[in-house]
């Protein structure tokens, strides 16, 4: 009877890991991510070895801009379908949460494996886990060219004053060749750190929207003034355009995150990195958002799956792959193991991350944070086109968010 049993339960066993294989005869694990630059690179290698190593499995990657992904997964996950896993930035997690379009991270994750974590590693939501991090930051900081800027600026005054300085019609035909600093600025996720260096917020603790005040104000005519009266930043631009010029050396500095810096070391441009200035007018720090960037499981994930899924996630988030993530994307580790590693503590990229992120303000992980960036999108960028003022921004701004966040919540 014994015997029996054995030789049944393991050919349930072979059953059930064959019902999850595909026509290849492989098991097929789908990660929906929004990595870019080199990080995205850096995934896509790690992933191909993963996929050499393992014969019997693959991993299939798909590439979606942040907001596109956390549209189209929930809406998948809520039709019982989508990837596997799905990683992005931890404000994420309440909305996901709150869709009931993930499963918590522990019922894939033993406990034992999530203990080595920090704080900032398992981001957990009403009290449960739902996101295993491989790196905290995702923040922007202010990267400079040391060829054409040997010092960074420290008061947003000095750093008008070099700008205008490095800002220059080389060629004599009347147009601007080098700017002293480019960004993507008509991104609401880039104009944070300005709003904060006024005093600013988003949201206050309860989570209602404050964002038609004075402080909008100021800071959505402080980047005016630097592309209008001062003339040191591009006429118009995008995350593209502000890559390009920067890395082709017109440009002396740019504002961008961890998954840009490798980029410009491949480009062959002398940067380094410096804390966005404090806003001279206040005295505070131009302070980006800090948050993590991390897997999240589908609640739809099939129960035959789960081995496979949480190998794959051991692997992805291990000590040894965090090491080098920091070693090669300066990104900051989650674990302290990883964290301590000679190689991360003399990379002087990742510290001078770290300073930057001394002076940031955690990312809010409540769920109206969704319904803000849509809403501030819209008028903010009316503004940059130039086609409201800043004082009618800011007050659009405050009643597009209000109504998404009505529509959605009451």
């Amino acid at each position: 009877m014994k015997r029996f049993v054995l030789i049944f339960a393991f050919l349930l066993a072979g059953a059930v890991f064959s019902g999850c294989r595909e026509q290849d005869g492989r098991v097929h694990i789908t990660i929906w991510h929004q990595k870019i630059g080199a990080e995205r690179e850096f995934f896509e290698e790690v992933i191909r070895d993963y996929n050499r190593s393992h014969p019997d499995r693959v991993v299939d990657l798909l590439y979606r801009e942040t907001e596109e992904l956390r549209n189209l997964f929930i809406v998948s996950s809520v039709g019982g379908k989508g990837p596997d896993l799905v990683f992005g930035p931890s404000d994420n997690v309440s909305v996901f949460a709150l869709t009931g379009s993930i499963m918590p991270i522990d019922s894939v994750l033993p406990r034992a494996y999530l203990e080595q974590f920090d704080e900032s590693g398992v981001i957990t939501w009403e009290g449960k886990p739902w996101m295993i991090a491989d790196q905290v930051g995702n923040h922007l900081t202010f990267v400079y060219n040391r060829e054409l800027m040997p010092e960074p600026p420290e008061t947003t005054d000095e750093m008008i004053e070099m700008l205008q300085a490095l800002t220059a019609d080389i060629d004599g035909d009347g147009r601007i060749d080098r700017y002293g600093l480019t960004w993507n600025y008509t991104e609401p996720f880039f104009f944070i750190p300005f709003l904060k260096g006024f005093g600013g917020s988003v949201m206050d603790e309860e989570g209602n929207p404050t964002l038609d005040t004075e402080a909008t104000v100021k800071a959505i005519q402080f980047i005016l003034d630097l592309r209008d009266r001062y003339r040191v930043i591009p006429g118009e631009s995008d995350y593209n355009v502000a890559e390009t010029l920067f890395k082709e050396g017109r440009a002396a500095s740019i504002i961008n995150g961890p998954w840009s810096w490798d980029g410009y070391a491949s480009a062959g441009v002398d940067y380094y990195l410096s804390p966005i200035p404090k806003m001279s007018e206040t005295g505070l720090w131009c302070a980006p958002y800090i948050s993590s960037k991390g897997y999240s499981i589908n609640v739809n994930l099939p129960r035959e799956k789960f081995p496979y899924v949480r190998e794959v996630l051991e692997y992805l988030t291990s000590v040894e792959m965090q090491t080098r993530m920091a070693e090669k994307l300066a990104t900051i580790p989650v674990i302290e193991a990883a964290r301590n590693a000679p190689a991360v503590q003399a990379n002087p990229i990742l510290q001078a991350s770290l300073r930057q992120v001394e002076v940031g303000e955690p990312m809010p992980t409540a769920p109206q944070m969704r319904q803000i960036w849509d809403g501030m999108r819209g008028p903010y960028q009316l503004v940059m086109n130039g086609a409201i003022t800043a004082e009618a921004g800011a007050r659009l701004m405050q009643q597009e968010v209000e109504k998404r966040i009505a529509d959605t919540f009451l």
